[in-house]
C-alpha cells in the first residue's frame, strides 16, 4: 500500500489549508472592527503580541487540540478583543459537544461582561445603555457561537449518516443482485445435473451392455463410440455445472490492495487520515487473499465508525507483520465526547470475521481514544 500513486487530493488540499486560512481572516477581521486601541495599556499590548503565534498554533492544531483556541480566547479578552474568542468557541463548538463547551462559553462570556461593563462605566453610559450591552454580549459571545458550532456539528454528522446510509443501501442491492444470479445459476446447474447428467449416465449404462452383449463387431465398435460420447458428455456436463454454481462476479471482492483507495476517499472528504505501511513488497505479495478481504473491511468499518462519530478528528492507521508473528492492524482516532457509539453490531461481525481466521480482534476505549487492534495468523511459506 504505497501513498505514492495516490489520486488528485485538490479537495482534501484546499479543505486542510483553506481552512486555517478563513479562520486566521475572521479573527484578523473581526480583530480589526473591534479592538479598543484607545483603552489598551502596555501589558495589554505585550499580551497580543505573545498570543499572536499562539493563535496561530491554535489554528493549525485545531482539530487535535479543539480547546485551546477558545481558552486563548478568553485570554485575549483581557486585553480587550473578543474575535479569538468568538472563532475559537465556534471550532470548539463543532468539534465538541456536551457540558463542557457551554462552561467554557460561560467564563468567556463572564469575561466579556467584565470588560464590557467597565469600558461601559469609564465611558459614562448610563444603566439602561449598560443593561442592552449586557444583553448583547451574553447573546453574541455566549451563546450564538456556540449555536453555531454545535448547528455545523450535527450538520455534518447528518450529512455522514446520509452518505453512510447511501452507501450501504447500494452495497444490499447488489448484494442481494448478486446472491439472486447465483441462486438461479445453481438452480440451473442442480436442474442440468438432474436430468442431463442421468440421461448421459443411461446412455453410458446401456452403450457398454450392448457393447458386451452384440457378436456383431461392427455393432461392438459403434456402442463403443457411443460409450465413449457419452463419457466426454458426461464430464462435460459436470464442468459446466461447477462452472455455473461457482460464484463469478463480475468485480472482485477487494482486499488489502484496495485499502488506500478506501483511505484516500476519506482523504477526499475532508478527513484526516495516517497511513503507516510496515510491510514489504515481497510479504505482500504472498499474502493470503482472505486475510487481505478481512483487514479491508476492518479499515472499512474502522473508518466509518470514526466518520460517524467523530467527524473531526484525525485517525491513524498502522499495519505491520510477516509471515510467522502473524499481522497486525492498528486503527486509532479520537473520541468525541457525548458521540454516539452505536450498537456494535459492525464490531460483533468483524470479530466473527476474524475469529474464523484463528486471529483476534480487541477494540476498547483508553485516555479520551478509541482504539481497534486486530491481529490474524500468518502462516510462513
Amino acid at each position: 500500500m504505497r501513498d505514492s500513486a495516490r489520486p488528485p487530493r485538490d479537495a482534501a488540499v484546499l479543505m486542510r489549508w483553506g481552512a486555517p486560512f478563513i479562520y486566521l481572516l475572521a479573527i484578523g477581521v473581526l480583530y480589526v472592527n473591534s479592538s479598543p486601541v484607545d483603552f489598551m495599556v502596555t501589558w495589554q499590548w505585550v499580551v497580543q503580541l505573545v498570543l499572536i503565534p499562539l493563535v496561530i498554533a491554535a489554528v493549525a492544531f485545531r482539530v487535535r487540540f479543539p480547546y485551546a483556541l477558545a481558552l486563548l480566547g478568553i485570554v485575549a479578552i483581557t486585553t480587550g478583543t473578543l474575535a479569538v474568542f468568538l472563532v475559537g468557541m465556534m471550532s470548539l463548538a463543532v468539534r465538541r459537544g456536551g457540558v463542557r463547551p457551554w462552561l467554557v462559553a460561560g467564563v468567556g462570556t463572564a469575561a466579556a461582561l467584565v470588560l464590557v461593563v467597565q469600558r461601559d462605566i469609564a465611558r459614562g453610559y448610563s444603566t439602561a445603555e449598560i443593561t442592552i450591552g449586557v444583553i448583547v454580549i451574553m447573546l453574541v459571545v455566549g451563546v450564538a457561537p456556540a449555536l453555531m458550532g454545535n448547528y455545523i456539528r450535527v450538520h455534518r454528522r447528518l450529512e455522514a449518516s446520509v452518505a453512510e446510509r447511501a452507501v450501504r443501501a447500494q452495497f444490499e442491492r447488489e448484494r442481494t443482485a448478486n446472491e439472486a444470479v447465483h441462486a438461479e445459476r445453481e438452480r440451473i446447474a442442480r436442474e442440468m445435473h438432474d436430468s442431463l447428467g442421468h440421461v448421459l449416465a443411461l446412455v453410458t449404462m446401456q452403450a457398454g451392455a450392448l457393447e458386451v452383449q452384440s457378436k456383431d463387431p461392427q455393432t461392438v465398435a459403434a456402442a463403443e463410440q457411443i460409450r465413449s460420447s457419452a463419457r466426454k458428455g458426461l464430464a462435460d456436463l459436470r464442468a459446466v455445472v461447477r462452472a455455473l454454481g461457482e460464484d463469478t462476479r463480475r468485480d472482485p471482492a477487494p482486499d488489502l490492495a484496495a485499502v488506500p483507495r478506501l483511505i484516500q476517499a476519506s482523504r477526499d472528504a475532508g478527513a484526516v487520515v495516517e497511513l503507516q505501511d510496515g510491510l514489504t513488497d515481497e510479504n505482500r505479495a504472498v499474502l493470503s487473499p482472505a486475510i487481505g478481504r478481512v483487514l479491508y473491511h476492518v479499515t472499512q468499518e474502522a473508518l466509518t465508525n470514526a466518520h460517524r462519530h467523530a467527524p473531526s478528528a484525525p485517525v491513524a492507521i498502522a499495519l505491520t507483520g510477516s509471515p510467522g508473528p502473524g499481522i497486525e492492524l492498528e486503527v486509532r482516532n479520537q473520541l468525541a465526547p457525548g458521540g454516539d457509539r452505536g450498537a456494535g453490531t459492525g464490531i460483533a461481525s468483524l470479530r466473527n470475521r476474524v475469529e474464523v481466521l484463528g486471529g483476534q480482534l480487541h477494540a476498547h476505549a483508553t485516555q479520551g481514544r478509541y482504539e481497534l487492534r486486530v491481529w490474524l495468523p500468518w502462516e510462513a511459506a
